[in-house]
Order: C-alpha cells, then structure tokens, then sequence
C-alpha cells in the first residue's frame, strides 16, 4: 500500500512539474505546450494533493505540494487579474466572443444572452449550415452583420450596432491556413478592424505544426493592417501558452486578462482552461472582462468592454 501511495505522490509531482516547464518554455515544442494549458486546473489539483500528503502523515510531500501551490499561483497570478486601468476618453463598446457548438440543441439561449447582456459587437464562432437557421432570433437584433461562415476556412458570424464592411476579400492571399474573417467596423468617428479567429485543437490532437502555422498566418496578416486592431475568438490556447505570446510580442496586443476559465462549461470556472481570448493593439484599451455560462455550449462567452484611447 506505501509504495502505491507513494506512486502516486509521485505521479503527481512530475504532473506538476510538466505543467510549470510547460509555461516556461512551451515555445520549445507544442507537447510542452500543451501542459501549460492546465494551469489553472492544476493550482487546485496541487491544493488537494498538499491535503492528501497531510492525511497520509507524509510532511515532506506535503510541502513539496504547498511549494507547486505558490509556484503555479505566481505563473498564473498575472493573467486572473482584472485589466489595469488605462485612461481613455474615446468611444466605449461592448464586444461579445462565444463559440456557440455546432452540437447546440439550445441556440434560443444564445439569443436570449445577447438580450439580456446587449453587446454592441457580437463575435458567434463555430457556426456552420446546420447551426445557422438558429441563430436567426440573435441576428435579428441588429442591423449589420457579416457572414464570415460562408467562407473559406472561417466559421464566424459578426453582428453589430455599427456599420460593418468585410474586407476579408483585400487581405494578401495566405501561405498556410488562416482561419480567419476580417471587417472594418465604423463607431461614431473612429474606425477600427475586428478579427475573429478559430484556431485548430493543440498537438498532438492535431499536427505539429497546424497551430502554429495558423497563428503565424494571423499574426502576419495582422501585422499588414494598419490602424486601431481587435483579434478575438477561440483560439484553443491558454493566455500563457506560446501559441497566445506570438500577437502579443509580435504585434504589441494586449491580453485581456481576468479570472476563470472558458472552457469546458461542466468544470467549475477556478478549475477551467481560458481559450477565448480578446486581444488590442495599443490605441484601445480593454476595461473589463465576464464570462456568461450558456445552456447547449461547451464553452463560456466573454462580454469585453473596450475604449479608445
């Protein structure tokens, strides 16, 4: 019986450690990578392995458990934060992004969502013929919308209180997939560029390097758009993984952070994995992050408040 208590003590620790040396140098391979993602999950995981070592006597475990619990806090620390606050003066808007599922037997929840939270921009991801029918009562609620999901490589609907225009047609063809749409936006006199984006699921449930090529296409078609930038959508990466570090070292965005995991919906929020991610270039700042559980999807939405500055 020791030598499975200590197995599993054991099994634990090197979990742990796969995580942290997942954060810290997941850009070395996408299977370090993939254990950064755990991060959150793995704080509480770390607390109940430090109280099983207490109940089975073994003092050093514990401690070694307590030492992962501040290490992995302190990794994660940055991100739970609320946005700092940025002074800005310009106009204010609301963006939704949520992945709806295309296995959502209860899209009339979408609907009611955006009634009850009233975002000016709505970002609908993983629409697909099946899907779309069902998201007529949420499109009705406003007068401009863009139907990304008609595209190539795009599954994104775009509603909005401001006038759209899809420029997705003037972007530079890419070398590699980019999942991908892209539309001008016009609010009040100011004008900015939204990017909803949907990357593929992490290696090794995918490629090697899909994700990868992916964020690499986005990033560089980004970077040829001048002018005030959003990138927003599930992007399948934690906010600390590598893949979510490219736009944000490359391009100068900034992360909106905040507390709680978007997915899965069945885990509790402490314990889930932050995949929907909002990203600005400097001329906006981000104010405020929610997140919205919804019957029929796997994934939370997350309502942004944002500014020019």
């Amino acid at each position: 019986m020791n030598l499975f208590i200590g197995a599993f003590f054991n099994a634990a620790i090197l979990g742990l450690a796969a995580v942290i040396i997942g954060v810290l140098a997941g850009k070395l391979h996408p299977l370090l990578d993939l254990f950064a993602h755990f991060l959150l999950p793995a704080i509480i995981a770390a607390l109940v392995m430090a109280l099983l070592a207490a109940i089975a006597g073994r003092t050093t475990t514990m401690l070694i458990f307590v030492g992962f619990v501040i290490a992995l806090t302190a990794l994660a620390w940055p991100w739970v934060q609320q946005p700092a606050k940025v002074p800005a003066t310009g106009p204010r808007f609301t963006l939704m992004a949520f992945n709806v599922y295309y296995h959502n037997g209860q899209l009339e929840r979408v609907a009611e969502l955006v009634r009850e939270t009233k975002p000016d921009i709505v970002v609908l991801l993983e629409v697909i013929p099946r899907v779309r029918p069902g998201l007529d009562a949420v499109a009705s609620q406003y007068p401009h919308r863009v139907e990304c999901w008609q595209e190539q490589w795009c599954d994104a609907l775009i509603l909005s209180r401001f006038p759209l225009t899809d420029i997705r047609a003037t972007l530079p063809a890419p070398k590699f997939r980019r999942p991908m749409g892209a539309v001008e936006v016009t609010i009040k006199d100011r004008k900015l560029t939204l990017f909803p984006a949907h990357l593929s699921l992490p290696y090794p449930l995918n490629g090697r390097d899909a994700q990868t090529g992916e964020i690499e296409e986005v990033v560089k078609t980004i970077a040829g758009v001048t002018g005030p930038r959003i990138l927003t959508g599930d992007f399948n990466a934690s906010p600390w993984a590598a893949t979510m570090a490219k736009p944000q070292k490359q391009l100068n965005m900034t992360l909106l952070t905040g507390g709680d995991g978007s997915w899965p919906t069945f885990l509790p929020r402490a314990m889930g994995i932050p995949i929907d991610h909002v990203l600005a270039t400097q001329e906006l700042a981000l104010t405020s992050r929610k997140l919205f559980t919804v019957s029929g999807s796997d994934h939370r939405a997350v309502l942004a408040e944002i500014a020019f500055k």
